[in-house]
Parts: C-alpha cells; sequence; structure tokens
C-alpha cells in the first residue's frame, strides 16, 4: 500500500526538518566533547611541566585517568616520556611509567604504545662510583663516542656508592635488554672500559618495577681508562 501523493511530498520535508537538529545537536556534542578533551590535555600538561613538584604529580595522575580513558591519543606517551627522560626532577619519569603501566592495565593499547616508545628513548644508566675520581669517567668516555651512539645514551645521575667492586659492571634489570647490554659495553670497551655485563632480572626483587632500558655502572677498583686519568684541559 502506497502513501497517497501529498504524503509522499511531506515526509521528506519532515524528516529532514527533524534530522536538521538531531544533526546539529550531534555535531554540537562532539564539538564540546573535543573541546573538553582538548582543555584537558591542556590542563595536564600546564600540572606536569610547573615547577612546583606537587602540582607535576597532580599532573601525573590526570595523564593517568585521561589514558585510562581513552581521551588521549596514546601517540602523546612518547612525548611525554621524551619530556620525564630530560627532565631534572628524577622522580617523574618512574611515576609517569607508572602511571603508564596502571592505564595499560585496563586500556590495551597503551601498553603497546608504551613498549614502543621505551624503545626509541635513549638507555637511561644510572652510574655509581667509589670515589670522586670516579665520578666524571663516564661522561669523559661519552663524549668520544661517535654522535650517533652518544645520542643513544644518558646519565641521569651519578653518585657515591660503596661495594666489593671486584670489576667494573654494567648491570641490566629486564631479560629482553640482554642484547642492548652487550652492545653498551661494547661502545664503552671501544672507548677503553671494560664492563662485565651481569643480570638482575630474576636476582633482585626491584627488577620487576623497573623501566626497560635501564641500566647501571658500578665502578669497581680495576684501573681506570687511562683518559679518565687525564687532567682536564
Amino acid at each position: 500500500m502506497s502513501l497517497p501523493r501529498p504524503w509522499r511530498e511531506i515526509l521528506p520535508q519532515l524528516l529532514s526538518t527533524a534530522l536538521i537538529p538531531l544533526t546539529v545537536a550531534g555535531i554540537g556534542w562532539y564539538y564540546t566533547r573535543w573541546q573538553q578533551n582538548l582543555a584537558d590535555l591542556r590542563t595536564m600538561i600546564d600540572l606536569m611541566t610547573d615547577a612546583a613538584p606537587e602540582k607535576r604529580k597532580y599532573g601525573v595522575a590526570m595523564f593517568e585517568y585521561l589514558l585510562k580513558n581513552d581521551k588521549v591519543p596514546v601517540e602523546f606517551i612518547t612525548a611525554q616520556l621524551d619530556y620525564a627522560n630530560s627532565s631534572s626532577d628524577r622522580d617523574l619519569l618512574p611515576l609517569l611509567e607508572n602511571a603508564v603501566q596502571k592505564a595499560s592495565i585496563v586500556n590495551n593499547s597503551v601498553k603497546s604504545a608504551y613498549e614502543e616508545a621505551t624503545a626509541r628513548l635513549p638507555s637511561r644508566i644510572f652510574v655509581h662510583a667509589l670515589n670522586d675520581a670516579q665520578r666524571p669517567c663516564a661522561g669523559i668516555l661519552l663524549d668520544e663516542m661517535k654522535d650517533g651512539d652518544k645520542a643513544a645514551i644518558t646519565f641521569p645521575s651519578v653518585i657515591l656508592a660503596k661495594w666489593s667492586g671486584e670489576a667494573h659492571e654494567l648491570r641490566y634489570f629486564k631479560t629482553s635488554d640482554r642484547k642492548r647490554a652487550d652492545n653498551l659495553a661494547e661502545l664503552f670497551a671501544a672507548v677503553g672500559l671494560q664492563l662485565t655485563t651481569k643480570d638482575l632480572s630474576t636476582s633482585w626483587s626491584g627488577a620487576r618495577d623497573s623501566r626497560p632500558n635501564t641500566f647501571e655502572i658500578w665502578f669497581g677498583n680495576p684501573a681506570l681508562p687511562a683518559n679518565c686519568l687525564q687532567p682536564k684541559k
């Protein structure tokens, strides 16, 4: 049964009249949500880059919330990790990584993006020296490496630490980092420092919480390379 001609002519007009406000409302809702997400991102960035440590912690908490609720592009993880990796605040990167790891439990896309992002970051090597004479050595050796190799390494800190020191050690905490540890040992050997690689992935409880691509150099009692002993010009 077909509709009378007047209805066939009027019905499209009625439908278009009804759909126009619905379309406008839908676009308005989407635009409002987009604006809110953008405002949240700006607030989070402002907090994370604030000079006050407490505000940075709030920024990290907000970042975790946004990731869990899929309100931030996962590509943004790389930018945030890059910033934290070079920040003078030593607590910022661990806090940020912890937030990402928590978010990855409820958002699978975060986990893969995080693993990809950390793989692209420079290798973090925390340096431990037995005495003040050893402290500048890692930096001196880094300066002698090729530019490409140098750019792939960062020393967040150099501290004094007492230990038995039978050898100079390069320690790693993830089995997946073994190949990178061997590569780092070769790079330092090429500039005069022989490092013994040591796997702590199963023997140290803290290894579970360590970020991939993180290492430690422990200077021991063996002699340092000659270039580390030369006085600075």
